[in-house]
C-alpha cells in the first residue's frame, strides 16, 4: 500500500475540529495522548489509542480502516463533592456533534469515506481524594 498513514492526519483534524471547545462557561482543552503543563485541568480530552488496518476489499485501491478513542475526563476533589457525570455527558455530547463534520488536511492525499462512533463503557474511579468520571467515544473510519 502506498498511501500514508492516517494518524496524524486524523489527530490533526479532530484537534482542529475541537480547538476552541467551551461547555458551561469552561474551556475544554484536547491533548495528544497525555495532559502536558504543571497544572492538571479538571475537564480535558485525550486522543488516546489509534488503530489501522489495510482494507482489500476494493479492487481499484485499498483503504485503511482507521480507528481513534477519544477519552473524556472530568475530575472533582472528593472532599464534600461527590461530583457529577453531567459535565462529561455534556462534554461527550459535543465532541460526538464536532467529529460528525471532520474532514482530513487536503495536503494528506486521503479522504474519509465513512465514520462510525461507538461509546464504550463509560468508567468511574472514586479515591480518597478524587472523584472522576470519564466517557469513552471510539471513532472508526474508512480511509480512502
Amino acid at each position: 500500500m502506498n498511501k500514508v498513514l492516517p494518524d496524524k492526519w486524523v489527530r490533526k483534524s479532530i484537534y482542529d475540529a475541537m480547538n476552541d471547545m467551551v461547555i458551561s462557561s469552561t474551556e475544554i482543552p484536547f491533548y495528544d495522548s497525555r495532559v502536558t503543563g504543571s497544572v492538571i485541568p479538571p475537564y480535558y480530552v485525550l486522543m488516546t489509542t489509534q488503530t489501522n488496518e489495510v482494507d482489500k476489499n476494493n479492487k481499484c485501491e485499498w483503504f485503511w480502516d482507521s480507528s481513534i478513542l477519544l477519552d473524556i475526563v472530568t475530575v472533582y476533589g472528593s472532599q464534600g463533592n461527590t461530583g457529577s457525570r453531567l459535565m462529561a455527558d455534556d462534554i461527550a455530547d459535543e465532541v460526538r456533534s464536532r467529529i460528525n463534520s471532520i474532514a482530513l488536511d487536503v495536503g494528506s492525499g486521503l479522504e474519509i469515506i465513512t465514520k462510525t462512533q461507538s461509546f464504550p463503557n463509560d468508567i468511574s474511579t472514586v479515591t480518597r481524594n478524587e472523584n472522576i468520571f470519564r466517557k469513552l467515544i471510539r471513532l472508526e473510519m474508512t480511509i480512502k
